[in-house]
């Protein structure tokens, strides 16, 4: 099946709307209606290893193998660019390994939190977004390396993300800690309802911004089968 930037990102978009969607009405039904938790596990946002965490984690594995696909067409000559790009694919492999296995939770210490401000409850947003600044500075040259319309639409889609991932974790945190809202009522589902939906867009635009970089750009045509796959030039054997 021959894909396009749009009907790719469209269809993504789609399930996100769904999944969101869903998750909605659990809230309301669990909260407003006091139906059986344990039967809404499975669409539920804020839990783990469940269809929304798998589709998050399909996603990063998606614009890992975009990634692939951009750095085996790259110039061959400009070998430092070709390293960042090879990187931005293992930390997009890191993510979706963090996001399945929920690597990050181990850094959330109980004895330090009440050491840190309520901002700061879900101690991990401090590594991690030291990781982000140090991520962004390194992978300057790939922006640049980018055209102007994709190099804005790479930086919204890493703020969407990081709104989401960091912002939204902080705010429901320090609510959650200040006495705001509760933990498990309908505001805090409505607060990572928000965080988890924004994750999904922000992997999307990105999404869109790598093929239309690997069709536009790169001239490579893509179809969808049971794998993604481009006509990069291979080399043949003598």
């Amino acid at each position: 099946m021959k894909a396009t930037p749009n009907s790719a990102a469209r269809f993504l978009a789609i399930i996100t709307f769904f999944l969101a969607t869903i998750n909605i009405a659990n809230q309301i039904a669990i909260y407003s209606f006091g139906l059986d938790k344990e039967l809404l596990l499975l669409f539920n946002m804020d839990k783990e290893v469940n269809i929304p965490t798998f589709f998050s984690v399909i996603l990063l594995l998606i614009c890992a193998s975009l990634v692939l696909i951009v750095y085996k067409n790259l110039n061959p000559i400009n070998n430092t660019l070709k390293k960042r790009w090879r990187a931005l694919r293992w930390l997009f492999i890191f993510l979706a390994l963090d996001e399945g296995l929920q690597i990050h939770e181990i850094l959330i210490i109980p004895s330090i939190k009440p050491m840190l401000p309520a901002i700061f409850t879900v101690v991990w947003v401090i590594p991690y977004g030291i990781l982000a600044i140090i991520a962004l500075v390194y992978f300057i040259p790939v922006l640049a390396s980018l055209p102007f319309v994709l190099r804005q639409k790479t930086l919204l889609s890493g703020a969407v993300y990081l709104l989401g991932a960091l912002g939204f974790e902080m705010i429901g945190s320090f609510l959650v800690r200040t006495g705001d809202i509760r933990l498990h009522g309908i505001s805090y589902g409505a607060i990572f309802t928000i965080e988890e939906t924004l994750e999904m867009v922000g992997l999307i635009i990105f999404v869109h911004t790598l093929l239309r970089y690997i069709v536009d750009y790169q001239k490579q045509k893509l179809e969808i089968n049971m794998y993604l796959s481009s006509d990069y030039p291979r080399t043949s054997s003598p």
